[in-house]
């Protein structure tokens, strides 16, 4: 019984992400400006540039303290008011961000985020909240968030493309034992940011003109989508991971009747070409990716140079990269999720694909040796 009602769950989980993935058909958007702002409601690229500066605002090892001239700093946050006050909810001062408060006395402040609302210039535009994520850091083994990574992304983290996707003996075996682990210790980070977004739900419940947006950067990316599918509001995200197994597999008891809304918020991920962390499991919505000229030295970048790329789209020296990369609109291209992932991703769906496309090679090269 318990078999069947998990093929049941995995069935209507799948169907969600095949709907998510199918409703983005064109292989490239070429009126990409419209569709943001109009399913986003928000201006491009100062949006993008905004949420960029607030995703900055969390304390990070990669910030660079000497320098002064970080734009976000005097024209951006200007125009933003961060929430530190919401019932039900702890603000943690050093972090400077909401937490979900899980075992502060080890040192395990669980998930994180911010709450941060723009003034309105016309009374009748919404009310828009915006739902900040933060990306994966940690100072010691107890406050590893990257566990929790590890738990989700262990096969699809750990695969070799040119070997058809095969993933690496037993990474799947130390990625479901890590999360068995958190989860007996309630540090399972979505079911966290659920309860965390009600509370912030409740906080505006008296207001009728609310629009939330999430984001985030890297894996808080990654929640930032999750959230918005989960919710039903828009995600702008920089370097998310893919989130398509995540529903799949690891969270299709939460996503099941999800399918019944065939409501699918806008996902808007903004990223630099040459940055593998989007990579990471197969994304939905609408990839835009920075064009650089660096495309031809892409087989000589060691692993830290692609690292800084993907670090310094939020942690530039003095300001998030992307400000720059954005003040350069020719070397950007929108793709859909599904043209995207039919190149890079590596989730379950991407990887049948590969082990059929490698079949079929091995086919034509035996024809080939019969017909000489």
């Amino acid at each position: 019984m318990t078999s069947y009602s998990l093929r049941i769950k995995y069935f209507f989980a799948t169907a969600l992400a095949s709907f998510l993935t199918t409703k983005y058909v064109s292989s490239h958007e070429q009126n990409f400006v419209p569709k943001y702002e109009s399913e986003t409601g928000l201006k491009f690229p100062e949006s993008v540039i905004d949420l960029a500066c607030l995703a900055n605002t969390f304390p990070s090892r990669y910030k660079n303290n000497h320098h002064e001239t970080n734009v976000c700093l005097s024209q951006v946050l200007n125009n933003y008011t961060e929430i530190k006050q919401i019932h039900g909810l702890v603000y943690d001062d050093i972090d400077q961000s909401f937490i979900s408060n899980t075992y502060p006395s080890l040192g395990i402040k669980g998930f994180h985020l911010k709450v941060f609302e723009k003034e309105k210039i016309d009374k009748n535009q919404n009310h828009n909240v915006f739902i900040i994520i933060r990306h994966q850091e940690h100072d010691s083994v107890l406050t590893d968030e990257m566990n929790e990574m590890m738990s989700l992304f262990g096969p699809a983290a750990t695969v070799d493309r040119l070997q058809g996707n095969k993933e690496v003996f037993g990474a799947s075996t130390i990625s479901s034992m890590l999360r068995f682990v958190r989860q007996q210790f309630g540090l399972d980070y979505l079911p966290q940011a659920i309860t965390m977004f009600n509370q912030i739900q409740l906080h505006y419940k008296d207001k009728h003109d609310i629009k939330y947006i999430f984001s985030g950067f890297s894996s808080g990316g990654l929640y930032a989508i999750v959230l918005a599918i989960y919710f039903n509001w828009p995600a702008i995200t920089f370097s998310a991971t893919g989130v398509e197994d995540i529903i799949n597999i690891y969270y299709s008891d939460l996503f099941t009747d999800k399918i019944k809304q065939l409501q699918i918020p806008p996902i808007f991920n903004f990223a630099h070409e040459l940055d593998s962390v989007p990579q990471l499991d197969c994304q939905l919505g609408t990839l835009c990716l920075y064009e650089s000229e660096k495309i031809d030295q892409q087989s000589k970048l060691t692993a830290e140079e692609i690292e800084a790329i993907h670090i310094s789209t939020i942690f530039g020296q003095t300001q998030p990269e992307i400000i720059q990369w954005l003040r350069q609109p020719q070397k950007w291209t929108c793709i859909t999720s599904d043209s995207y992932n039919l190149k890079y991703g590596s989730c379950k769906r991407e990887r049948l694909r590969w082990k059929d496309r490698m079949k079929l090679n091995s086919l034509d090269e035996t024809s080939n040796k019969q017909d000489l």
